[in-house]
Parts: C-alpha cells; structure tokens; sequence
C-alpha cells in the first residue's frame, strides 16, 4: 500500500516538474529579447491584436511558486510516508524553519498549532514563515540570473 502511494506522489512529481519546465518555456519564449534570432519577441509573441490575453511576469511568478511548492511538499510526503508519527519525523528535521514548513505546508495546522507543538511563540512561527517566504522569493529570482 505504502509503495503505491510512494509511486503516485513520484508520478506527481514528474508531472509537476514537467509542467513547470513547459512554463519555463512558454516565459521565455513570451519575453525573450528581439535580439536573440532564433525563436521571437513579444512583439510576435500575439500577432493578432486582443487575440490572447498579455503574459504578466506576475502570473508567471505566481504560478511558478505554487508548482514548486507542491513539488517540494510532494518531496517531503515521500520522506515521511514511513513514518508513523510526526514526532518521529519532526525530530529528523534539522531547524524550526523546516518544523514550521512541515506543520504549516504539509500538516496543515494553524501557527497557534505550531507554535503550540514546537513551543515557540505565535509571533516566531509568523517570522519563520516570513523567513521562508523571503529565501523562496531569492531563490527564484536567482534561477533567472
């Protein structure tokens, strides 16, 4: 049973890492600078007028950040799927930052639930999560560099 689930979260995966190489793609293509002659510009990207809808770097941001998080959860779900208690596998984990991603993202609980659980005020679980927010923002935009 354990090795089926295992399997539909790696098939989940490789879908999500598909899917985000396609966006990666499609990004590129949309604002690639004219200069570069193989493939084109935005300006031929829609060369029907109010055909498509402009691609916004936001929506692309956006949507780049939740197919990694998922990719990075379902990562996870994979290391916890043999163990039983959380306690187990928050005792593996080496730093409040990811204690607080695995209750937050994967379990799901409130910060006053974590907070609770890792005994650490409301307001340090805020911060935290404040923390990950900032070097998943840093990490993408150097992914661009």
């Amino acid at each position: 049973m354990i090795d089926i689930v295992a399997e539909e979260i790696r098939k989940r995966i490789d879908n999500n890492l598909k899917v985000l190489k396609e966006l990666d793609e499609k990004y590129l293509k949309a604002y690639k600078p004219k200069e570069w002659p193989e493939g084109t510009s935005y300006n031929d990207y829609d060369s029907i007028h109010g055909g498509k809808k402009e691609p916004r770097i936001e929506d692309y941001y956006k949507e780049r950040q939740k197919i990694l998080a998922l990719i990075e959860l379902d990562e996870q779900l994979i290391v916890s799927i043999g163990l039983q208690a959380d306690d187990g596998y928050v005792n593996l984990l080496e730093n409040n930052q990811q204690k607080v991603k695995y209750y937050r993202f994967i379990k799901g609980y409130t910060q006053t639930k974590t907070a609770e659980l890792l005994n650490l005020s409301e307001r340090h679980v805020q911060r935290i999560e404040k923390e990950i927010k900032m070097s998943s923002l840093l990490s993408c935009s150097l992914d661009f560099r």
